[in-house]
């Protein structure tokens, strides 16, 4: 009987090993990302072209999450533009679709609930008729513009465009280097948002602005790298000082901007965030919010919840910057964290993705945000295979 036994246990272990090695196949057996298939974004598309057409008012979707806080509305709104400004590119049968989808998603922007809030913490100095001066608002609805004359090259927003990049790039000259989204609060990221609006207009009109965004580097590499790790930090002040240190939430954000105007400096950044920031367990792959940190909490509004210091919003925007730079197999390892952390949510000819495990509350944002991700970019990046 005791060799009978022993066999039986070869079986039984031999069993367990192939069901390990199957696993692992699973794992492995697509390696690199693939974007998501037309069928999907379709349904995805109808789920936020329906929450741009119903507008901000109290009740919508979108005003909803206003309420909650400003800059998800006006973020919704522009991460859409630029999704549908990356699907355009790559599929030209979209482009009235997207233009007329962007279109709305201007109008809706320059309504009051989307623009006042940011009236509110910074008046307006520069611009008439009357905009808010923060960056934020301004660097958003630039490159939103830009997005919308790139598809309609008699964009009737085509006045706006060139009078709001004029000014943002007069702007650039003060001593900051970065100008304010808030009141004593001249926040790094917004301002990548602005360069690269620059950046689109000198390329759709031959302007001279993109000389503004090679200045901002030149600076950026002799005054805001972090001594340490060597990448950007978050914040400056008016005398353009740096103020607050590199974080993941930012950083994430910045690198697919920067890339729009200094692919070489974002490519650079990219791959420091990586080292610094992020751990690999194969098949997966997480970014921390801050360097050697393992914090277990609520985070802030930037970072959202962190477990061991590793963040939802620093991972997700590494996917996007992984995807805009063709790194396929990070992009997959990053896709499998948010596979695991959301979950599709479909109604009649709509889908949308919710948030597992933690109520975040933040659709349509995050739908936005990740359709913005999981589409390439048109920087100078492989295509996937």
């Amino acid at each position: 009987m005791k060799p009978k036994r022993h066999w039986s246990k070869r079986v039984h272990w031999g069993r367990l090993l192939v069901l390990l090695g199957l696993i692992v196949g699973m794992c492995y057996s697509w390696p690199t990302y693939q974007p998501p298939g037309r069928p999907e974004v379709r349904l995805r598309l109808n789920y936020l072209e329906r929450v741009i057409r119903e507008g901000a008012k109290p009740n919508t979707a979108l005003g909803k999450l206003t309420q909650v806080n400003p800059e998800w509305g006006l973020f919704t709104l522009s991460f859409s533009t630029y999704a549908l400004a990356n699907l355009a590119a790559q599929q030209p049968d979209l482009r009235p679709e997207a233009a007329a989808t962007i279109g709305r998603a201007i109008r809706v922007a320059l309504t009051d609930p989307i623009r006042q809030p940011f009236e509110e913490v910074l008046p307006n100095k520069y611009l008439a008729p009357s905009l808010p001066s923060s960056v934020l608002y301004l660097g958003h609805l630039n490159l939103m513009l830009g997005c919308h004359r790139q598809l309609v090259p008699n964009s009737p927003y085509r006045h706006l465009h060139d009078s709001l990049s004029a000014t943002l790039a007069a702007r650039y000259q003060e001593p900051a280097g970065n100008l304010a989204s808030y009141p004593h609060q001249r926040w790094v990221p917004d301002n990548t948002v602005a360069l690269a609006s620059l950046a689109l207009h000198s390329q759709l009109m031959g302007s001279p602005y993109a000389e503004t965004g090679r200045r901002w580097v030149a600076t950026a590499k002799t005054k805001w790298l972090d001594p340490e790790t060597g990448l950007l930090v978050s914040m400056v002040d008016a005398q353009g000082r740096a103020t607050e240190a590199p974080r993941g939430s930012m950083l994430g954000w910045s690198i697919w901007f920067i890339a729009r105007f200094d692919s070489a400096f974002a490519r650079q950044q990219y791959q420091r965030y990586q080292a610094a920031n992020s751990t690999s367990l194969g098949v997966l792959r997480l970014y921390r919010e801050q360097p050697g940190d393992y914090r277990i909490g609520a985070g802030d509004v930037d970072s959202g919840p962190l477990i061991l210091g590793y963040g939802i919003p620093a991972t997700a925007f590494a996917f996007a910057d992984a995807v805009a730079f063709g790194d396929w197999r990070n992009a997959q390892r990053l896709r499998r964290v948010i596979s695991f952390g959301s979950r599709e949510i479909r109604t009649g000819d709509e889908m949308r993705y919710g948030v597992r495990l933690v109520d975040l509350g933040v659709n349509p944002l995050s739908e936005a945000l990740l359709l913005w991700a999981d589409v390439p970019g048109a920087i100078d990046a492989p295509k996937p295979r």
